[in-house]
């Protein structure tokens, strides 16, 4: 899982509670000072008072230059000791707001809205907080009561509006609207809601007509950001709304005309540009505005971004190398550096890194943040900690000794870092996304999906969070959010993983029952270069489980590919394992043999003639197969792993562990071969190995359902860790609801005492293996414990007529119990 390329180093700014000498800052003297004054209980009303009243002065002061941060920690304070005080709970949910955590400002401001003093402007920043949630309902709800004390409310009449809007109430809506439009007819903000809750209506002339008026009005506003928002206004309605490309055409590149140095409008002309299938025009809109503007970096760095996407990566450089050359800025260099992290290149990105550095006098926090970053990417580990020890920031210092400690595999210390920088930095998406990490090594998957989820809500585009998210929740079986994430991960290009991004949007789509999006998924991987054969494969998959496994034998062979060929391999072996699965094995082994007769001495040719001689029972011809392959590699992973299952079976589990361990050991991402070699040791007696070992898988996959089901029996067989046993066994079901499974988790659910939730499992794995006495006993003893006596009876008679079965002895005892009645 990459994160050497993480940028934890955006810009930002962070204020702690310490001075850079390492002295207590005179918060923390004065927090001090707060606790004496609390324990001298006899001066507690005079002198506490007036600390207060000094502490929320000092509130104000910080928060009237913008330093919400450092506010939080005297109204904390205050608020031990003064809790009901409506000014430090108002002040208190606008800090919270103005750090990115509304939803925690939500109680404080109802506090605050209790008293007169504060009951509007508390109430109204209730509505929007509401709204910025998605709790519409709330919003409209605190707008309504705002609006009842002061019925011409703009700010409460607005978010009402709003609120109604995404709740679809849109004549309640419109009303609010027609109100702000009679009062403010010249307000670009109150235009933008009333066209909006008109498109929404469908008064499609009424909204277009809103749409011009916005761009008038914005014209004439005098304002340049507003004029160039507003004259995107007709645009986006022509092409959103109107669905009329051309017209919208025609509208996008009068903005362009207009405002050819803007490069907010520029970009949002360029997507449209894109999603027509006109790229080119795109990219002639960058450059005209390059030479429009040549000093406006942030151009060169789109256009620049936008070339190595398409692959042209020296062009890309070259531009960003003439800015340096043009203008030698530390500005120019730090676009270098940029470059040069997103193309994986941290050696490169150090050096520029250094000039911006010489150029700024050794730069401050920011740039020596990025600096041991980057130090961090080229394993320079000891400088990197050295110089985090220099950082006046705290966050700065945590999240790259959080960096630091993750590269060393110390990864619960690395997540602790990361949680210590991300109090201070919240919404830092690369830290988000390595916390995400640190988890996952941890086998933590829930806080990994949350940390993960959260990187992609800061920038979608900044780190692989959203590619990471997307194969967890694939694996997890979360299909419908492991598309969307999936989706989201093709806005982040990046050439080396979209053949990864293919297939997993191949599977994830054949795994919704979408098969023609799936084929599609298949047919672009397909197209490029030496990616054939992983298409045939990733094809032959998507065919089995849309119509079983002739259908994906048929779709390889119709691509009429040389199987024969080395570079056809995965083809091939595609192939292979589904005439197996038809019972075709002599064709298999034909395939095979072609594919040897050109290239004799192919150690994976000879592994996978092994597997489909294993496969099919042919075990001396399997056993010279893998040898053979082994001989021409010692270390070919299939040929190890091959003749260490045979060895199993043969009885020789100490070689056949052996071989399995180093067979794992070469495919660090598949579970296969550790799996195999716990199931020889569970089959040996050795249960604590066994368990250790399925322990360590299920930290390791999120969606291998067999080691949780089998640590699950485990745990229930010995009567232990019951709570894991159960969260074990549901999440297997989950993930894989075969019968075995379900006959796991009833089981669990026996031996919880759960008689009633052991027979609903239950019965759902005897109806998927109707003929196992065994599984049929276990029901029967959970419909004897539940009090369906005659069912039980029945079940549990079926079970022992069946025939021999281990538990044999323990079902004549329950129907021993039964007729005991």
């Amino acid at each position: 899982m990459p994160c050497s390329a993480t940028k934890l180093s955006k810009q930002r700014d962070v204020r702690g509670g310490r001075h850079s000498n390492g002295r207590p800052s005179p918060r923390s003297i004065r927090g001090a000072l707060a606790l004496l004054c609390m324990a001298a209980l006899g001066s507690w009303a005079i002198g506490c008072s007036r600390d207060v009243e000094a502490r929320l002065a000092e509130v104000r002061a910080l928060q009237d230059v913008g330093q919400y941060t450092a506010s939080l920690e005297d109204l904390n304070e205050i608020l031990s000791v003064a809790p009901d005080l409506p000014e430090a709970n108002y002040r208190l949910g606008v800090a919270l707001i103005q750090t990115g955590n509304p939803s925690r400002a939500v109680w404080a401001l109802q506090k605050a809205s209790e008293s007169k003093a504060y009951q509007i402007s508390a109430t109204l920043l209730l509505a929007q907080i509401q709204f910025s949630l998605n709790n519409f309902e709330e919003a409209v709800r605190a707008a309504d009561r705002v609006l009842e004390m002061k019925p011409d409310n703009r700010a409460a009449l607005e978010t009402r509006a709003q609120a109604n809007l995404g709740i679809h109430r849109l004549d309640e809506a419109l009303a609010d609207t027609s109100q702000l439009i009679e009062r403010y007819p010249d307000s670009y903000a109150v235009l933008v809601i009333h066209a909006t809750v008109l498109a929404e209506m469908g008064n499609s002339e009424e909204a277009e007509a809103a749409q011009y008026k916005i761009k008038e009005v914005s014209e004439a506003s005098g304002d340049p950001q507003a004029a160039s928002r507003g004259c995107l206004a007709p645009a986006l309605y022509a092409d959103e709304n109107l669905e009329d490309s051309e017209k919208a055409e025609e509208l996008y590149n009068d903005c362009a005309a207009r405002y050819p140095a803007d490069a907010f409008i520029i970009a949002h002309i360029i997507n449209f540009f894109d999603g027509i299938s006109k790229p080119e025009r795109g990219t002639e809109l960058l450059r005209l505005t390059i030479e429009e503007v040549p000093e406006v970096l942030t151009l060169r760095s789109q256009l620049a971004k936008r070339l190595a996407n398409q692959g042209d990566v020296e062009s890309a450089e070259a531009l960003l190398r003439e800015a340096v050359d043009r203008f030698g800025s530390a500005a120019a260099w730090n676009l270098l550096v940029e470059h040069y992290r997103q193309q994986r290149k941290p050696a490169r990105a150090l050096e520029a890194v250094e000039k911006v550095i010489e150029l700024t006098g050794g730069g401050g926090d920011q740039v020596r943040f990025t600096y041991a970053d980057l130090l961090v990417d080229v394993g320079q580990l000891d400088r990197a900690e050295d110089l985090a020890r220099s950082f006046d920031e705290r966050a700065y210092t945590a999240l790259i000794r959080g960096r630091i400690l993750l590269a060393r595999g110390e990864n619960e210390a690395a997540l602790a870092a990361f949680d210590a920088g991300l109090a201070d930095w919240p919404n830092n998406a690369g830290a988000r996304y390595l916390a995400g990490v640190a988890a996952l090594r941890l086998g933590d998957f829930e806080r990994a999906a949350v940390e993960l989820r959260e990187s992609v809500r800061v920038d979608d585009t900044e780190t692989d969070a959203a590619r990471v998210l997307a194969k967890l929740l694939f694996e997890r079986g979360d299909y419908d959010q492991a598309l969307g994430f999936s989706l989201l991960a093709e806005k982040r290009v990046d050439p080396a993983q979209l053949p990864h991004d293919l297939k997993l949007a191949a599977r994830t789509y054949a795994s919704l029952g979408r098969f023609d999006e799936a084929r599609a998924a298949a047919h672009a991987l397909a197209r490029l270069s030496g990616h054939a054969a992983e298409a045939a494969a990733e094809r032959a998959i998507i065919e089995r489980m849309a119509k079983g496994p002739e259908a994906a034998v048929a779709a390889i062979e119709a691509l009429e590919l040389d199987l024969a060929d080395s570079a056809n391999l995965p083809a091939l072996r595609a192939l292979c394992e589904h005439l197996g699965m038809t019972g075709e094995f002599d064709r298999a082994v034909t395939y095979i043999d072609a594919a040897l007769a050109r290239t004799p001495d192919s150690a994976e040719l000879n592994a996978l003639l092994g597997e489909t001689l294993a496969t099919a029972d042919r075990t001396e011809a399997a056993r010279r197969a893998f040898e053979r392959a082994l001989e021409i590699d010692a270390e070919q992973p299939q040929a190890l792993g091959g003749l260490g299952t045979l060895m199993g079976v043969g009885g020789d589990t100490t070689s056949a562990i052996d071989l399995l361990g180093r067979a794992a050991d070469l495919t660090p991402n598949s579970e296969a071969y550790r799996y195999s070699a716990a199931q020889l040791l569970l089959a040996a007696g050795s249960r604590e190995a066994a368990e250790t070992s399925m322990r360590a898988i299920i930290m390791r996959s999120a969606g291998h359902a067999a080691s949780r089901n089998d640590l699950a029996w485990i745990l229930a067989e010995d009567g232990r860790e019951l709570d894991l046993a159960l969260s074990l066994a549901s999440e297997a079901s989950r993930l894989s609801p075969e019968p075995e499974i379900f006959d796991t988790l009833g089981f669990v659910h026996l031996k919880r005492g759960e008689a009633a939730l052991a027979v609903e499992a239950l019965e759902r794995a005897v109806a998927g293996r109707p003929g196992s006495p065994s599984i049929r006993y276990r029901l029967g003893t959970a419909l004897r414990q539940t009090g369906d006596s005659e069912r039980a009876r029945a079940m549990l008679t079926d079970a022992l007529e069946a025939g021999a079965f281990p538990e044999a002895e323990a079902a004549r005892r329950e129907l021993a119990l039964l007729a005991q009645g």
